[in-house]
């Protein structure tokens, strides 16, 4: 009888300390994956020590009379903006050391849409999303690279269902110098307002309307 208590007693004693490494293994685990959590908040945040919000209806765009001229009267179909800068986030794009994070309200395939079709607009241009019309220029864009200083991006244009137009354009910004969120705000627009006015100012894209 002794014999069996004991034995007892020994398995319950090893079923109990199985239990306490067990919970200390799974107060580990949990520990482990917060600290993953916040690893990865800390990196996809861009660790950016500045945020600048930009809006899309604070955007003015400045056309020069000429190119408003070429463009008065034309209708243009925006149909597909895309993003596809890995080193963007859905919303934000960063300067080169993302030290500084630009976050607009929405995604920023739809940023650049709506200031391309503000900017058409002030040029004079009838703007139409996806149209069933053919022979309305279809323009798509696509975003390779956006920072501060650089917004590389490819268009595409389609007329009567054949390509037209394809360009890559890179609008360059020098580096800032100021850490005043109002002017790396305004220089955030002065940015869209350039890649606007490259497209407008190519005579290939403008052959298109033609």
């Amino acid at each position: 009888m002794k014999h069996n208590q004991g034995g007892g007693k020994m398995k319950s004693g090893r079923f109990n300390n199985r239990n306490h490494a067990g919970g200390r293994n799974y107060s580990n685990t949990k520990r482990l994956l917060l600290i993953g959590i916040v690893l990865a908040l800390f990196i996809f945040s861009g660790c950016a020590d500045m945020t600048v919000r930009v809006h899309r209806h604070l955007y003015k765009p400045d056309i020069p009379k000429a190119l408003a001229g070429i463009y008065k009267g034309q209708q243009i179909d925006l149909n597909s903006f895309e993003n596809l800068d890995e080193k963007t986030r859905k919303w934000t794009y960063y300067s080169p050391d993302k030290k500084v994070a630009y976050e607009a309200a929405v995604p920023l395939e739809y940023y650049a849409l709506d200031c391309f079709r503000d900017a058409f607009w002030v040029a004079g241009m009838g703007v139409l999303k996806e149209s069933p019309d053919t022979k309305i220029p279809d323009m798509s864009l696509i975003i390779d690279r956006w920072t501060d200083q650089e917004f590389k991006f490819t268009v595409t244009v389609t007329k009567n269902n054949m390509l037209k137009f394809r360009n890559q354009f890179a609008v360059l910004m020098p580096s800032a110098g100021t850490k005043d969120p109002a002017q790396l705000e305004k220089n955030a627009y002065e940015m869209m307002n350039k890649a606007a006015v490259a497209v407008m100012s190519d005579p290939n894209f403008q052959a298109v309307f033609k």
